[in-house]
């Protein structure tokens, strides 16, 4: 099964990586009915709780009952969007599992690597240095 990590200091960017290796799409959030920077945090985008929250994805839902979930559920506003050009999807009844499926599969029929491990402990998420040579 699929976790959904979400913490209130968590950047827009890390929350568009995990969505990129658990579901293989992008998603865009919005804080009060604008795009949020990558930068923006769970918290500023309205994410309500004061702790690191798992979340298991129920992959038979649609694009859309899987948006309007999290949207109640954390109270910030998303939208799943294609990897590649990074456009929300129109057809909002596939399912979570067919878009993992047809993302996993290359022109040829192989499938990609999915198994990488991603690292969302609370020390990651609450280290405040920039990495050697980032500059703001």
């Amino acid at each position: 099964m699929k976790v959904l990590k979400l913490h209130p200091l968590m950047t827009i960017s890390l929350l568009q990586m995990q969505f990129q290796r658990l579901l293989c799409c992008n998603v865009t959030v919005y804080v009060q009915n604008s795009l949020a920077n990558a930068f923006v945090t769970l918290r500023e985008a309205g994410f309500p709780e004061d702790m690191l929250v798992e979340y298991p994805i129920d992959e038979t839902l649609s694009l859309r009952e899987f948006e309007e979930e999290l949207e109640e559920k954390f109270n910030f506003s998303l939208e799943l969007c294609s990897k590649k050009d990074n456009k929300p999807f129109t057809n909002k009844s596939l399912h979570l599992f067919q878009l993992i499926t047809s993302a996993q599969e290359n022109g040829n029929g192989a499938r990609e690597e999915t198994g990488r491990q991603f690292d969302l402990s609370l020390e990651m998420l609450l280290k405040r240095q920039a990495p050697p040579g980032f500059s703001f």
